[in-house]
């Protein structure tokens, strides 16, 4: 079993239990991500504190009460380990029956968007009728119910000074944080917050913070552009980083150059998704046997033997890893979540943390990419009503950053990002620093400052968050300064603004707010659905919001009204703020405009799944549709995995980056789109699966 997580590892802000329904119903909610999950009884139960022993992982907190039956949402996915830490089966539970042939230990609820164990002790079935599933026990008993929150606090800060050789020896501590050395990492779960960075007079760090013993080094040049790429690598490989000439990676027993023809940068990039990928490969022979659907596809390929190497160690594993070259297996990887570009300066090692801990592919661009311009380069001029186009703020600079491959594309560095995120340090400061909100509540505020815009108050009947949330969506009209100043100082979660903002702000009835002016910011996202709303937003990012949406341009009306529509209904479904902007893109050519600023991670409200699901759907051919199904990751959580419905092979799909494709009747494909309100993508346009059938695809 993966090794126990530190205390200290621990946040303060744990989370807690309430009765819903007169006592029929127990109610999980964790106040840092301010997600649910609800378990429902057949009568009245009587919680009270458990003891948080004996689980099979860590946990934060439990409680204990006696029912013979709990209810949970169809679709819920569960692993059923014995009482001595072994998993039985992987249980989804949208149709069928299954029971145990032995007293199950615990029930680990792997597609909660909390860790959710349940102690049980007892044989168990578990059955569904299409609208809920039910776990049944053999007889009334006590259960235990574990919680633990996905929000990770690092657990430490190291100090570094202005020397690159001391970001080096920072980096090199990155693998502290990883909760086992087993391949077993390649888990989200599995893998801790690198210890922070911080810039001082003398490098120090936490006498706990030991580096792995994983015998791996990664030897490159004391210059920040070799550092800052290889951020990723050395946390996930626990590897040790030091000062040499020629870059390279070395195990006990080998050495791999790290400056091939494809460059260092390249080449560190696709170590590091190619090792990645191995370890997931392999992991089914482990603890987890979940087979995934791609590995059948690449046996042949490798000269492995899966059950021999899985039982090696990390080095052992690396050297076979390598042995087989890496566009061998390229084409069958998933495409990978993130690359973030991350200008080499010395402020900007305090972001390696925040980017290791995302697995994300970094990139040091030249300075000579960032060029002014007195206007919008023509792919933003393109989409805008006229020519005449006013910048976000005439003293902004245009960078157009060099095109990548992954899902998502982060900026980490001055200027207005053009076909790219803009993220800041503060933004993932935000991250770790979020102690949640005293209410359970998820607050939604719609302002409306345009009296000709006033029919898009519809968008309040689009943000459609499950029955399992506490929402609180409100619309007000026509606000004054003062009224919308005092709103941004509230603490509300998602603030959705329609209107006008122009250079010197956001216009009011009675005059116009600089966001610049605001002395504090407690609005933690928000969309300005507004012309040239970019240096107003990254006002409210700087004055303390997490994440926001904005605009680099003019838009026009409709496809504003259309885009801030579907960002209304997808942020409602549990999309994070980049996914949710990347689909929505779909459905306007006018998406172009629009980007996420300060952390893309953020979400309103999170599914009780590790993933949220979009739809696209081909020309049908005879008798079936090809359908695509693309699995957009919610955070950190590069490395899950799904069940798909009406995959009949009984294998799992690698999130993100693996899309699951699927032939399906007109009657399927129907039975598709009523599972789960999702975007459809069919010829171009994008579509809400609970307002079309098979027969309106034509």
């Amino acid at each position: 079993m993966p090794r126990n997580e530190d205390a200290s590892d621990r946040n303060a802000s744990v989370p807690t239990f309430e009765r819903l329904s007169g006592g029929r119903a127990v109610r999980i909610w964790d106040p840092i991500e301010k997600v649910s999950f609800v378990f429902r009884t057949p009568s009245r139960v009587e919680p009270r504190r458990g003891s948080t022993e004996g689980f099979p992982f860590p946990i934060d907190t439990a409680v204990e009460f006696r029912t013979d039956r709990l209810d949970v949402p169809c679709g819920t996915m569960f692993n059923a380990w014995d009482e001595s830490g072994t998993i039985l089966e992987s249980i989804h539970t949208d149709g069928g029956v299954w029971t145990s042939s032995q007293p199950v230990g615990f029930l680990e609820v792997v597609s909660a968007p909390i860790r959710l164990y349940i102690a049980v002790g007892r044989p168990v079935t578990t059955r569904t009728d299409g609208v809920s599933a039910t776990v049944e026990l053999a007889e009334e008993s006590t259960v235990r119910l574990g919680v633990r929150s996905y929000h990770e606090s690092p657990a430490g800060s190291i100090t570094v000074t202005d020397d690159v050789e001391d970001v080096m020896r920072a980096v090199s501590r990155f693998g502290s944080a990883l909760k086992t050395l087993s391949l077993e990492r390649s888990f989200p779960t599995l893998r801790g917050h690198p210890p922070l960075v911080e810039r001082g007079e003398e490098f120090s760090l936490p006498p706990t913070l030991e580096r792995p013993d994983t015998g791996v080094r990664l030897v490159v040049p004391p210059k920040r552009k070799y550092v800052y790429p290889a951020a990723s690598l050395a946390y996930y490989l626990g590897a040790e980083v030091v000062t040499g000439c020629t870059p390279r990676l070395e195990t006990p027993d080998s050495d791999y150059s790290l400056d091939g023809s494809a460059g260092f940068e390249r080449t560190v990039s696709e170590l590091l998704q190619h090792v990645f990928f191995c370890d997931c490969l392999l992991r089914e022979e482990g603890f987890y046997p979940a087979p995934l659907h791609v590995r059948s596809d690449v046996e042949s390929l490798v000269d492995f033997d899966f059950a021999d190497l899985y039982d090696r160690s990390l080095s052992e594993q690396l050297e076979a890893y390598l042995s087989v070259p890496f566009d061998r297996l390229e084409p069958h990887r998933p495409v990978w979540n993130l690359v973030v570009d991350v200008e080499p300066t010395k402020r900007n090692a305090e972001a390696l943390p925040y980017v290791s801990n995302d697995l994300a592919l970094v990139r040091c661009p030249e300075t000579s990419v960032r060029t002014p311009t007195s206007g919008p380069p023509q792919e933003i001029a393109d989409f805008c009503r006229s020519g005449a186009v006013s910048v976000p703020e005439p003293s902004e600079t245009f960078v157009s950053p060099e095109e990548s491959e992954t899902l998502h594309h982060e900026w980490l560095g001055d200027g207005v990002p053009i076909g790219s995120n803009k993220v800041t340090l503060d933004s993932y400061r935000r991250r770790i620093e979020d102690s949640g909100s005293e209410s359970s509540t998820i607050d939604v505020r719609i302002v409306c400052n345009d009296p000709k815009m006033a029919a898009e108050g519809r968008v309040t009947e689009l943000y459609g968050f499950r029955e399992t949330t506490d929402h609180d969506i409100d619309i007000r009209y026509d606000l004054s300064v003062d009224e919308l100043r005092s709103l941004f100082a509230a603490d509300i979660d998602f603030l959705h603004y329609i209107g006008h903002v122009d250079g010197r702000g956001i216009e009011c009835r009675d005059g116009v707010l600089d966001t610049t002016t605001l002395d504090e910011v407690r609005v933690r996202s928000f969309l300005l659905n507004a012309c040239r709303s970019y240096h107003q937003s990254m006002a409210l990012i700087e004055k303390g919001s997490r994440g926001g949406i904005a605009t680099l341009s003019d838009v026009s009306n409709a496809p504003a009204t259309e885009i801030g529509s579907w960002l209304a209904r997808l942020l409602g479904r549990g999309y994070t703020l980049r996914n949710a902007l990347s689909v929505a893109r779909t459905s306007t050519l006018g998406g172009n405009q629009y980007v996420v600023l300060g952390d893309g991670e953020t979400i309103l409200c999170q599914t009780f799944v590790t993933s949220t699901t979009s739809v696209t759907v081909g020309e049908r051919v005879g008798d079936t549709f090809p359908v695509t199904l693309k699995m957009h990751v919610n955070k950190s959580q590069i490395g899950s995995y799904a069940e798909v419905t009406r995959d009949e092979s009984d294998r799992y799909y690698l999130i993100p980056g693996t899309d699951a494709t699927l032939h399906l009747t007109a009657d399927e494909l129907d039975e598709l789109f009523e599972l789960e309100p999702a975007p459809v993508e069919y010829e171009g346009e994008l579509y809400w699966s609970t307002e079309i059938t098979a027969d309106d695809l034509h």
